[in-house]
């Protein structure tokens, strides 16, 4: 039920966290749930604890919380993240393998909700998905479009699903030549061939922060100059790497360390009025 998928998901969402999808689940569960509603310690669910928490892992795609059941002692486990994480956890399910695909081609993400059966801390089941509606930011179309009648290529890199990247690459105004991350790792491929497939795609999906630095690392071999923009602590290596590593607002402090420039505003508009400056002083210079 809708319930159980939100008591769940509140369950194993992160405390504290002020990541957006967090807070978003936070903030429905709260909403909708009486449970939440009427409870004296707002830190606490009755009737559980958690007394387990492992975070979201970008390399895993799923956070997971052990939950105790005060009035029976019972202890489950509950497992939350990328859909397709889920359902492999889950042994598999042809139903929410068609909604998830359903959804991400209309450019809606989902995250998989699933618990441990009664007895058994090992064997998942399926509890539910999450829709969640993540729209680039207004302004983001413009900010391609602006960066490319500068000769500043840009490259979309998503830890979300192939099919949601080419719907959001589309209403950027880019091509939907949106590849899965396995390119960047192909042992079938020489090293050539992979740095080619990396510079001709407008973008990579699935991405995990390893598949950034490769990236970086194959468009440098190429001679290319390379900007990479970033905001996690996992993003510091790729940062590093690029000619021209940049903390988005907001970042954390490994990223902002790890960068040569940091926004301060939020949005990617900021880089192109850098780069519009920097030009300027260079051709006063001359």
């Amino acid at each position: 039920t809708k319930n159980d998928i939100l008591l769940y998901s509140y369950l194993s969402a992160e405390p504290g966290a002020n990541d957006p999808i967090e807070l978003a689940v936070r903030t429905a569960a709260e909403e909708d749930l009486e449970i939440l509603k009427s409870r004296p310690n707002k830190h606490e669910v009755p009737g559980f604890k958690v007394t387990g928490f492992v975070p979201f892992n970008p390399n895993t795609k799923m956070s997971n919380a052990t939950v105790l059941i005060n009035e029976t002692n019972e202890v489950f486990k509950v497992a939350k993240g990328a859909p397709q994480v889920i359902i492999k956890l889950v042994g598999g399910h042809d139903e929410a393998v068609h909604a998830v695909n359903s959804l991400a081609g209309r450019g809606l993400r989902a995250l998989g909700i699933a618990r441990t059966i009664p007895g058994d801390l090992e064997t998942y089941e399926l509890v539910g998905m999450i829709t969640l509606l993540d729209p680039p930011r207004p302004d983001s179309a413009e900010t391609i479009r602006r960066c490319n009648e500068y000769g500043v290529e840009v490259k979309m890199i998503t830890g979300d699903q192939l099919i949601i990247a080419k719907e959001v690459a589309h209403r950027l105004g880019m091509s939907r030549v949106i590849l899965d991350a396995g390119h960047l790792v192909d042992p079938e491929k020489s090293e050539e061939e992979v740095t080619d497939h990396c510079e001709r795609a407008d973008g990579f999906a699935q991405v995990i922060p390893e598949h950034k630095y490769r990236v970086v690392e194959l468009l440098q071999k190429r001679g290319l100059l390379v900007g990479m923009t970033g905001d996690g602590v996992n993003d510091a290596p790729a940062l590093k790497k690029a000619n021209v590593g940049i903390a988005v607002h907001g970042c954390t402090d490994a990223a902002r360390s790890a960068a040569d420039i940091v926004l301060l505003a939020p949005g990617l508009s900021t880089i192109v009025d850098g780069i519009t400056t920097s030009r300027a002083i260079f051709q006063r210079m001359r």
